[in-house]
């Protein structure tokens, strides 16, 4: 499950102790926090909230449950590739985060750089992640060739594990956009763990809380006849109670 922004989550789960219950409830294997956006660490592990963000991950850890640290990269400039990619790593060891996850994506506030620029990015957080001894996630879009200038495969060469972003919630059906994820990643020979449309509103989400629900559970059952290792959602803020009712009461495959 991805988390955007820790404070607000704090302020209406009540602390580090309800999340994790709440986490325990809907079955999560592991949540992943924002850390880091372009060169600079994301307000969730900075200050006060830095604090908080340790003891969450000390309580998810408690519960068998793993904290990933994702970011999205800029590289607005050649030498930041570098930079970046020692960042996350540097907060992944401070925060002893179990995994890094890449958020990358086309547009003017996501990656702006080089394919070059995203292959030494990449390959330099799969380097200083495996030392270690963690593994490395890309989220990206789930049909890459509808980005035909985006270095897609620059990032995914190096990365462990393909999380594409299906987000279904505008598509005629669940299945109808996860096939087409399925096939358009068919070439990337590491495990797929799509990330569902868990909020309401535009740009690929739901249209409303039921039928976020609704094909929640739909996504999550597709998910199991795939055989695909696991699943997650953007994201829990926005995620409406219908939709973790159904985390709650749903054992399908395990849950991230």
């Amino acid at each position: 499950m991805y988390i955007w922004k820790l404070a607000p989550i704090m302020d209406v789960e009540g602390g580090v102790e309800s999340m994790v219950v709440k986490a325990q409830r809907a079955k999560l294997s592991s949540i992943w926090v924002k850390v880091a956006n372009g060169n600079t660490a994301y307000s969730n592990a900075t200050g006060a909230m830095a604090r908080e963000f340790a003891r969450l991950v000390d309580g998810m850890h408690g519960a068998g449950i793993q904290v990933w640290g994702w970011h999205v990269p800029r590289v607005l400039q050649p030498a930041h590739a570098t930079d970046e990619a020692e960042l996350v790593a540097s907060l992944a060891s401070t925060f002893h985060l179990d995994g890094a996850l890449i958020d990358a994506e086309a547009g003017s506030s996501f990656f702006q750089g080089t394919p070059a620029d995203a292959s030494i990015y990449a390959s330099r957080l799969r380097q200083l992640m495996a030392d270690q001894g963690k593994a490395v996630a890309l989220s990206s879009h789930d049909i890459p060739t509808n980005f035909p200038e985006f270095p897609f495969w620059s990032f995914a060469q190096h990365v462990d594990v393909n999380a594409p972003q299906v987000y279904y919630g505008a598509s005629s059906s669940v299945k109808n956009r996860l096939d087409r994820a399925v096939d358009a990643n068919a070439d990337l020979q590491i495990p797929m763990v799509p990330v569902g449309a868990g909020w309401v509103g535009p740009g690929g989400g739901c249209a409303s809380a039921n039928d976020c629900a609704e094909r929640a559970l739909a996504f999550m059952m597709l998910c199991r006849r795939y055989d695909l290792p696991g699943y997650s959602f953007w994201h829990w803020y926005g995620a409406p109670t219908a939709l973790w009712d159904v985390l709650f009461n749903t054992g399908v495959v395990p849950e991230v």
